[in-house]
């Protein structure tokens, strides 16, 4: 691909800029060429297809019995094919029955052969919120098509879709009035985006305790429209810079060595670490971690050596690390609780759950962020809340104070790639003064997939 010229200019920046961020659903990028030669003419022939031909050629297969319709709300679970992984072996990890997965695979081969999934190509599969039914599923064939497949009506609709095209990069800039949620939502911030800040700056700053009213904020993020002509979604936050306190913290999004899109910082240290800062996407924490504390049941003091995150009933608990599952089921007091064992001698645990999240069982392994139960109010619980627990050495640990060390740090040419980006995206974010909108690209009409795995040999010619 060529770079653009004149008053095309900012074709260079924002194809860097698109580097970071994965394709939308966040199918996983690859910097290698096309999958098999039958694949990728399959997939070619799809993407140029008009909507209303694919549309027309969607298979359905019977499924009324496994599920009720699909959701537009419900939790995605993100798995990366590895060497010698089938599609029946995918979801049966994930759960689902002998039966569910045959009526899921029978779907998919009216539309694509799924006995060749590629390594490290993207399955993106969609559940319904608190009730664990699979409703939706898209892999992603190559740099032009995705296999949609969803639940509607008790039947399971197939058909090849091209991958969702660019409609936008927006900026937006503000300034915090109460609180970083609601003046980032009044600045036109999408809701799923506030609560990723979270999970971005959530090691450096307590967005939720430590950002004072004049701190300000920016983000530059990616906004994608799929090819049935509907309205454009959001994708991935691109670059964000939040100002508090006189420090002046930023993020930007960049795919490392393993192909995995991380955050660094402008020094090219990542700001994730081996855990997640909260497990779940809670409204308040009700009880700290405590040597002593009036249970609001037993109305005596006792140790609480967790952290109680309160949230609506069904809100998703993801594992805070990957690790193996230790235990899974009804624990007493602590009703429906999952146990995980880690690396580097942790364990977390999460109670009070409503409901276990298909797929966990004991031996289970996990992956970071992964959907292992669903907030509750099971056992001895006076509301719907996760009484989370961390464990190092078998001892309890306050969660909230407890800061794995980070070791990743981009070198060689990742470095000097990074570099670029860097240069780019930190000028845009200094030069947002107020909302923008970022449209006139001669790149729109590509996908953000072929951008992403082209961008790296374009922006550095």
């Amino acid at each position: 691909m060529k770079r653009g010229h004149g008053k095309n200019g900012t074709v260079r920046p924002l194809l860097a800029c698109l580097l970071t961020s994965c394709t939308a659903l966040c199918l996983a990028a690859s910097f290698a060429g096309d999958t098999m030669a039958s694949v990728s003419r399959r997939a070619r022939a799809s993407a140029k297809r008009p909507v209303h031909a694919a549309a027309s050629t969607a298979k359905k297969v019977d499924a009324s019995h496994f599920a009720p319709p699909a959701s537009e709300d419900g939790v995605q679970t993100h798995h990366l094919v590895a060497p010698g992984e089938t599609f029946a072996g995918i979801l049966r990890a994930q759960g689902l029955s002998d039966a569910e997965t045959l009526a899921w695979e029978q779907a998919a081969s009216t539309a694509f052969d799924v006995g060749t999934l590629q390594p490290r190509h993207g399955i993106v599969l969609t559940f319904a919120r608190g009730q664990g039914h699979l409703n939706a599923c898209e892999y992603e064939i190559d740099r032009y098509a995705l296999l949609n497949m969803r639940l509607e009506h008790g039947q399971i609709q197939a058909r090849l879709k091209a991958m969702p095209q660019l409609a936008a990069v927006r900026g937006v800039t503000g300034r915090v009035e109460s609180s970083l949620a609601t003046s980032a939502s009044a600045a036109g911030v999408p809701a799923r985006m506030v609560s990723e800040l979270a999970n971005v700056f959530g090691w450096q700053l307590d967005l939720a305790s430590e950002v004072r009213p004049g701190d300000q904020f920016r983000l530059l993020y990616a906004e994608l429209r799929d090819d049935d002509g509907g309205a454009p979604h959001p994708g991935d936050i691109l670059a964000a810079e939040i100002i508090s306190g006189g420090r002046t913290l930023t993020a930007i999004r960049f795919e490392n060595e393993r192909g995995d899109s991380e955050y660094y910082d402008p020094e090219g240290h990542a700001l994730g670490r081996p855990f997640l800062k909260y497990p779940v996407d809670f409204v308040a924490i009700t009880s700290q971690f405590s040597d002593s504390r009036m249970h609001p049941v037993l109305k005596r003091r006792l140790p609480h050596l967790g952290v109680d995150f309160a949230a609506p009933i069904g809100t998703p608990v993801h594992a805070v690390a990957s690790g193996v599952v230790t235990f899974a089921g009804f624990a007493s007091g602590y009703g429906n609780q999952v146990g995980i064992e880690h690396e580097a001698s942790y364990g977390s645990s999460y109670s009070h759950l409503r409901r276990i999240a298909r797929g966990i069982k004991v031996g289970s392994e996990v992956q970071k962020g992964q959907v292992i139960g669903f907030v509750g109010r099971s056992g001895m619980a006076t509301g719907p809340h996760l009484h989370f627990m961390l464990f190092r050495d078998g001892v309890y640990v306050n969660p909230l104070e407890v800061a794995p060390a980070s070791d990743e740090e981009l070198t060689g040419t990742r470095r000097a790639q990074f570099a670029v980006l860097r240069r780019e995206l930190l000028d845009r974010l200094a030069g947002l003064v107020q909302p923008l909108d970022l449209t006139s690209l001669s790149i729109v009409p590509l996908s953000p997939a072929a951008v992403v795995r082209s961008a790296l040999r374009s922006s550095l010619d």
